[in-house]
């Protein structure tokens, strides 16, 4: 939200910086993390996740529209991929 109104915003670059994946530590953790969850969480606790990860993208993207960051369609297309996690694993959570 902090971020200057530039044209050259990239969530590449919010969410794992600038570094190249495999020598940045947080995606090793965040893969790590995820083998991790997929083990030992149930299956309606994974899905959990994926609906909360989806309103989080949705709610992300929602916000960098009404501050007009970043290119219109990347946002649109993380709106929309948000929105299509979170009413996938909507199904599975909620019924």
């Amino acid at each position: 939200m902090k971020l200057p109104k530039d044209r050259s915003f990239s969530y590449r670059h919010v969410f794992w910086g600038r570094i190249a994946w495999f020598r940045n530590s947080r995606t090793l953790i965040l893969l790590f993390s995820l083998f991790i969850c997929e083990l030992f969480l149930p299956l309606r606790g994974l899905y959990f996740l994926f609906f909360a990860t989806g309103l989080l993208l949705a709610l992300m993207s929602l916000a960098n529209l009404r501050l007009q960051t970043g290119r219109l369609g990347a946002t649109l297309g993380v709106l929309a991929l948000g929105f299509l996690i979170s009413s996938f694993s909507y199904f599975f959570v909620f019924s």
